[in-house]
């Protein structure tokens, strides 16, 4: 497992352990299964060591080949493949139990507890195939939630499910427009197809630094991306700038990938500002949690000087003023800049690798 597996797994583990978990319990609890004498402490930690089980191998599946797939598959043959992934795991967790437990009270292996009478009557009986039925129709309900979260991102998900933004809010927060470029060559030289398969791959490889700074992606424009965080977060950790960065690595880690499929490694130009900005839930057929204001536009228009100044990250001096230095990151400040629709200048910082 690499690295950035490792910590995507790890940051996903409490997230499914926790459910599992609890579910294991009900799904005991209504089934009545187990010995009549046993106690609720008893029950819950063996439906705790199951949950543990599942959810530490599921966010390793989830780390790996199932978000390949997620991004592979059409969103019903991806649900498929998770719950049935989900459902071997669940089969594999119930055995091991079963052979910890059979190794504690008796002393035999799994496969001498398998040929017991007493086994074949326990996996045979009603309780245990009705507790066996509950925990797959959990893995259907905890992956339909999976892929809800991975469509909408967990932030909207969240917003959307509590209605946090049902009335609209005013808050702070910090942007990044995050730009391919020389987009209209690569579109030329790869096909409108080829072009679609290489932007998508490109974002998926933004999508990790995304979540490892704890940002939002709020949409996409053609070859653009729209991310957000809580000025908090910003303020905390300069965590735009550590996005930026973030993106880089893992572009240079996949570079021969890109190489091979597109014959090149995109390059990319982004732009970084922050304020308040009012926050709200739109729309009724299809809805979503968008972001308006000057600030927004101002994050924009930032993001289009890149190119006519020849660098790759500009942030305004206004953001960068409330975010920690970064000992990685050198700045050349620029000095204000008119932009397009603003009637007062914005000082600009120009951001780079150490």
């Amino acid at each position: 497992m690499t690295a950035g597996r490792a910590r995507r797994a790890a940051r996903l583990a409490p997230v499914l352990i926790v459910p599992w978990a609890v579910l294991t319990f009900v799904a005991a609890r209504v089934a009545d299964i187990g010995e009549p004498g046993d106690s609720v402490w008893l029950v819950l930690a063996r439906t705790a060591f199951v949950g543990v089980l599942i959810g530490s191998a599921a966010a390793w599946l989830e780390s790996g080949p199932l978000a390949r797939w997620g991004r592979r598959l059409p969103l019903w043959a991806a649900l498929v493949a998770r719950t049935v992934s989900y459902a071997a795991v669940v089969i594999v967790a119930l055995a091991v139990l079963i052979a910890v437990l059979s190794r504690l009270d008796r002393g035999a292996s799994l496969l001498e507890t398998v040929r017991t009478d007493e086994f074949q009557a326990f996996v045979s009986d009603h309780a245990f195939l009705v507790f066996v039925g509950l925990l797959l129709f959990a893995s259907f309900v905890i992956n339909f939630g999976l892929q809800l979260r991975r469509v909408l991102g967990p932030e909207t998900l969240r917003a959307l499910f509590l209605g946090t933004y049902r009335r609209p809010r005013r808050e702070e927060r910090a942007f990044v427009f995050l730009d391919l470029t020389d987009s209209t060559a690569w579109a030329e030289r790869l096909g409108p197809l080829a072009f679609t398969d290489f932007k998508n791959d490109f974002f998926a490889d933004v999508a990790e630094p995304v979540l490892a700074t704890g940002g939002r992606i709020v949409q996409y424009v053609g070859d653009e991306v729209m991310v957000a965080w809580p000025m908090t977060r910003a303020e905390h950790d300069a965590a735009p700038i550590r996005f930026v960065f973030l993106v880089e690595d893992r572009v240079a880690a996949q570079a021969e990938r890109y190489r091979q499929r597109y014959g090149d490694v995109p390059r990319f130009k982004a732009g970084a500002h922050g304020g308040e900005v009012v926050t709200a839930e739109v729309g009724d057929l299809k809805r979503d949690i968008v972001h308006s204001g000057d600030v927004v536009n101002t994050a924009a228009r930032i993001e289009g000087e890149c190119r006519p100044r020849g660098h790759a990250l500009l942030v305004s001096d206004e953001l960068l003023a409330r975010m920690p230095a970064l000992a990685e990151a050198t700045h050349t400040d620029l000095g204000p800049a008119a932009l397009r629709g603003k009637s007062q200048s914005v000082g600009l910082v120009a951001v780079a690798r150490a």
